[in-house]
């Protein structure tokens, strides 16, 4: 390693894992791209892609590749091979000629010479070393800045059948529906910004993944699915059938005059509640985003207490409808004070009707109850207690 990154860098410590990042990493917000990029916000994406990875390790019955295919100073891919049993390999890939010499520095650190392989190259054409079915990953990540859409392609084409492919996006006011145009042209699918936009985000990366599988005729199984402040994340598995993608596309139609939402196979232009006129977003995936079988495996392969309580419920999410709904919009809508979730719930269930949290928002919750029998159960919970 040069001698002005040697100055420029330490040794940091997350997980059980040391490995060498810049500095300046450390104390600027945003972490700047020089020398290479690294966040320490993204400690806990790291600790899911490692639980991820692990679980659908143990499913397989053998060690697994991997690839960090925008590596920067390759944290995720160091952790894993110094964290995880399940790893053959992992391959190293970033175009940035510093962050090759401050990974093999780390590597070295961490004995993982017999198990890691560092390339520099442009993503694309990286991936496209791996195309032959023999050399194939088993495990993909994309992490870019922004969008990780123009990489699926190539990341596809490098999967092996029934492989996870890892996908982060940070480009959410692109995703959420800032720029529902921004968003066709780039995902194929119209945005729309209402208070479950993240779900809605996420909705459009699966399909988007699904869209370029099928034309490999290829189909896919989301297994879990995570967003926070700054980034929304899928991880999606590839199969050899593309009945797991069929009857799975479809669309919102949204109602911004009572707040009714309908996911559909084809649009759904006017509200069937009040008829007023729908917002539409699509198309996109309408399945299921939480694998609960895959959960309750990963649960069974994780002492992490924060990823447990995660996973648990999403389980319990798993089984009811799309589109969360938010306790603060619907006290807004009814111009009432807001109920706790946990109210909301309780009431419901007396009600005879289906409800959870939901992990993607903290004050959010599922239901198969509609907006008009919330709102009416919750009118009533308010004025009782008037």
């Amino acid at each position: 390693m040069s001698t002005n990154l040697i100055d420029s860098t330490t040794l940091f410590l997350e997980g059980n894992t040391e490995f060498y990042v810049p500095k300046n990493s450390l104390t600027q917000i945003p972490p700047p791209r020089t020398p290479v990029f690294f966040n320490t916000m993204a400690k806990f994406k790291r600790d899911l892609l490692i639980s991820i990875f692990n679980s659908h390790a143990s499913q397989s019955g053998h060690k697994l590749t991997f690839s960090d295919t925008l590596s920067g100073v390759g944290a995720t891919g160091i952790r894993l091979a110094n964290e995880s049993e399940y790893v053959k390999k992992i391959y190293f890939n970033d175009a940035n000629i510093n962050a090759s010499e401050l990974l093999q520095t780390s590597i070295t650190h961490n004995n993982l010479d017999s198990t890691t392989e560092v390339s520099i190259n442009e993503a694309h054409k990286f991936l496209s070393n791996f195309t032959n079915r023999d050399v194939r990953f088993d495990f993909i990540d994309l992490d870019p800045f922004g969008s990780p859409i123009q990489y699926v392609d190539s990341a596809v084409r490098a999967l092996k059948i029934n492989g996870v492919l890892s996908l982060t996006a940070t480009d959410g006011a692109v995703l959420c529906g800032v720029y529902p145009k921004v968003c066709l042209r780039k995902y194929g699918s119209l945005s729309l910004n209402t208070e479950y936009f993240n779900e809605t985000a996420l909705r459009i990366l699966i399909f988007s993944l699904a869209s370029i599988s099928s034309h490999y005729e290829l189909g896919i199984k989301p297994l879990f699915c995570h967003t926070d402040k700054h980034y929304i994340q899928a991880y999606v598995q590839i199969t050899d059938s593309i009945s797991d993608t069929e009857n799975r596309i479809g669309f919102i139609g949204h109602c911004s005059t009572c707040q009714n939402r309908v996911i559909s196979e084809l649009p759904i232009l006017s509200c069937n509640l009040c008829s007023s006129n729908n917002k539409i977003a699509g198309p996109l995936w309408i399945g299921d985003i939480f694998d609960k079988s895959f959960l309750n495996i990963a649960i069974n392969n994780t002492d992490d207490s924060n990823l447990v309580k995660l996973y648990r419920n999403a389980i319990s999410e798993s089984s009811l409808p799309p589109l969360y709904y938010v306790t603060d919009t619907i006290s807004q809508n009814l111009k009432i004070s807001s109920f706790p979730v946990e109210t909301i719930l309780s009431k419901l269930k007396e009600n005879n009707f289906l409800s959870s949290k939901t992990i993607l928002h903290s004050t959010g919750f599922r239901t198969d109850a509609n907006v008009e029998e919330i709102n009416s159960i919750l009118s009533k919970t308010s004025t009782s207690n008037i």
